[in-house]
């Protein structure tokens, strides 16, 4: 499926060389991965201008020749966002994929990406979580190019909020020009904010898993071997949003009932805090409407974003950790610890490790950079910050 959206800005491509001058390069957004599974996997990117796509990919084996594709997808007069969900992979397998845009004689290939489709009875399953990354791009790519560089095995990563600082055609642009590396080779899942901050691109740009609410991605979950992972849309405040939070209280208790005979490990994503050491920052209208659920569907972990910076904080069982370090600004509040709080950090650039292996589910804050004033101080070891484990049923 093909949607349109017009903006202006200008993204890297590797533009075939050609004799006459060529008009600037068509791409906005390069290709990035959405949501995955065993034998599916969403593609997505934006242009500037109406051009004819040719999406390549092909199974990578041995021995296999870089110049082969076991397919090429074309769609003609295509402009602004583009996505495309590919079916009837292979489960645990690895991908090259290239998109390039054409105008008349004149090609604009993207440079090779590589995909991985979901295992399905993985061993071990790792993936990365982070959030936080609205205004300060440079730091943002920081952290976005640690986790593409130091991770190869995370299967996905998710943003739990704090996306962009406006919803508009120049901060989506920088978003993707942090993430281009990480976006292009692990698939980019976020939970859903405030529509004011994601404004109403958001369902567009991002390929997300199905669930419920508005065109069914409003909030989400998926199954990944012993996994099961929730998106929640937090920002359901106020009497505006009664209803609709109503709604997705009762499509979330429908949803850990099925799970609960399958899934050994849950873990729950939303943008919002449900504790906090800052009162300003949770939510006790999400913990009057979330909390009990958790605790009766045994939920293990419950990861948000919030202020900028790192907590961990032990109640009624369950493991809420605050990840809000992915490059925009950290908090500069000072606040008395919570009630069962086991870790805290306010000047930590950071991400999330979650790992499922042999009956165990662990979770490693790493450190990417510590943040005095205006310095940034890259960590010489990715050592975690704070780690923690939790035994399976």
């Amino acid at each position: 499926m093909i949607r349109t959206l017009i903006i202006v800005a200008t993204l890297w491509t590797l533009a075939v060389p050609c004799l006459a001058a060529q008009p600037p390069s068509p791409w906005l957004w390069s290709p990035y991965l959405g949501a995955v599974g065993t034998d599916f996997a969403a593609i997505s990117w934006k242009t500037a201008r109406p051009v004819t796509i040719d999406l390549r990919y092909a199974r990578v084996s041995e021995g296999d020749a870089a110049e082969h594709w076991d397919e090429i997808l074309t769609f003609e007069q295509q402009e602004g966002i583009g996505e495309i969900w590919l079916r009837g992979l292979v489960p645990a397998s690895t991908y090259r994929y290239q998109v390039t845009a054409y105008e008349g004689v004149a090609g604009y290939p993207t440079r090779l990406g590589t995909l991985r489709t979901l295992a399905e009875d993985p061993s071990t399953i790792t993936f990365l979580a982070y959030g936080e990354t609205r205004l300060l791009a440079d730091r943002h790519q920081l952290v976005a190019d640690a986790m593409a560089e130091g991770e190869p095995q995370a299967a996905f990563v998710v943003h739990v909020g704090g996306l962009v600082e406006a919803p508009d055609a120049a901060h989506y642009t920088n978003l993707f020009w942090a993430i281009a590396d990480l976006a292009g080779s692990r698939p980019y899942i976020p939970v859903h904010d405030d529509a004011r901050n994601v404004g109403e691109e958001y369902y567009e740009t991002f390929a997300l898993p199905v669930g419920g609410g508005d065109g069914a991605e409003q909030w989400w979950s998926f199954d990944y071997g012993c996994l099961h992972v929730v998106g929640l849309d937090s920002a359901l405040v106020g009497v505006e949003s009664e209803a609709v939070l109503r709604e997705e209280v009762a499509w979330l208790r429908g949803d850990l009932a099925r799970s609960a005979q399958s899934a050994r490990f849950v873990v729950v994503f939303c943008s919002t805090p449900l504790y906090s050491a800052c009162p300003t920052a949770a939510s006790q209208t999400l913990r009057d409407a979330w909390d009990a659920l958790f605790v009766e569907y045994g939920v293990d972990v419950v990861i948000s974003g919030g202020h900028g910076g790192y907590e961990h904080i032990f109640q009624n069982g369950i493991h809420y950790v605050l990840t809000a370090g992915g490059g925009g600004p950290l908090s500069s509040e000072t606040c008395d610890s919570a009630a069962g709080t086991v870790s805290r950090r306010i000047n930590a650039l950071h991400y999330l490790r979650i790992t499922a292996f042999d009956g165990t589910l662990r979770v490693d804050a790493i450190p990417v950079a510590w943040v005095t004033d205006d310095d940034v101080l890259p960590t010489p070891t990715a050592e975690p910050m704070d780690s923690f484990v939790v035994e399976g049923n």
